[in-house]
């Protein structure tokens, strides 16, 4: 009998990101802190009898060969252990495409601790993570999910308690646009925005205390400096949200996505009024614990 598994794929935001110095591997030096969120996709991994790997998806702005990072975490599991089969994995989507939420990875990152459990082996996480470098560099994070500060090029990683009781998220993504993280890096200059060390220490102190009024104004993304000039729409709505006055507010990684933190759901929804529904999308989400797989 073929044997099937569902799973929950969460997406993260980057409560700050500080770009520094492209390195020698073509990678900016990155340090980062990443909340994983309810808002999930679902992946489903069905074994079959024809080899090879299948990838069927809901949404069709996503490739469905080996440029998804979903087939490539089963080219490299499988790879690893010299396992031949046949693999559909499906993919039903709610996470932003290319909307800096780490949709992809996260995917990945399901069918890497999918196939570990379908073909029982015991990896450990720290396993996982080695085999997770090859894929993506979100993807180490997103494994484990819940809230981690990273560093490098995002695959070292410091995992902390997430904020209890958690925060409420709203995620405002504007309509019709999609930012290629290359892209964004390739035009992120270094060095013009000065950044204390001790700040992002303050800032990781300050969110796990929950203290937005700190957050508001001190979270900082330096990838803004880019998209917010070819994005003008990404700029608005969070002008709008900051605006509005309540919760701590940021693009998350090379946008288009756009956060608010808040307290609870009244907060959010008050926020979210603020906004033209008609030209975005509005998601209103909690921060996770992680460890969903």
């Amino acid at each position: 009998m073929k044997r099937t598994l569902i799973l929950q794929a969460p997406a993260k935001v980057n409560i700050s990101l500080w770009v520094k110095e492209k390195r020698t591997d073509g990678y900016h030096e990155l340090t980062t802190l990443m909340q994983s969120l309810t808002l999930s996709d679902t992946i489903t991994l069905q074994e079959t009898r024809e080899e090879g790997i299948q990838v069927e998806c809901d949404n069709p702005l996503i490739p469905v060969d080996s440029g998804n990072l979903a087939y490539k975490a089963a080219q490299v599991f499988f790879h690893h252990f010299g396992i031949n089969t046949g693999l559909l994995i499906r993919i039903q989507k709610r996470i932003p495409v290319a909307g800096g939420m780490a949709g992809g990875s996260t995917d990945a990152a399901a069918v890497l601790n999918g196939l570990a459990r379908l073909y029982d082996r015991g990896l450990t996480m720290a396993d996982k993570m080695k085999l997770s470098l090859a894929i993506g560099s979100d993807v180490p994070f997103v494994l484990r999910g819940g809230l981690a500060a990273a560093s490098g090029r995002g695959e070292i990683l410091t995992f902390f308690e997430p904020p209890r009781p958690p925060l409420f998220v709203l995620i405002a993504v504007p309509k019709g646009v999609e930012v290629s993280t290359r892209w964004c890096y390739e035009n992120y200059r270094p060095g013009l925005i000065k950044r204390d060390p001790e700040l992002f220490s303050e800032i990781l102190t300050a969110y796990r205390r929950r203290d937005l009024a700190f957050l508001r104004n001190n979270i900082f993304n330096d990838l803004e400096s880019v998209t917010f000039k070819r994005y003008l729409e990404v700029a608005a709505v969070k002008d709008a949200l900051m605006n509005e006055g309540s919760g701590a507010v940021l693009m998350s990684g090379s946008g288009p996505s756009v956060f608010g933190l808040y307290y609870d759901r009244k907060q959010a929804t008050k926020a979210a009024s603020c906004l033209d529904i008609s030209k975005v999308n509005l998601f209103l989400e909690q921060t996770s614990r992680g460890s969903h797989f």
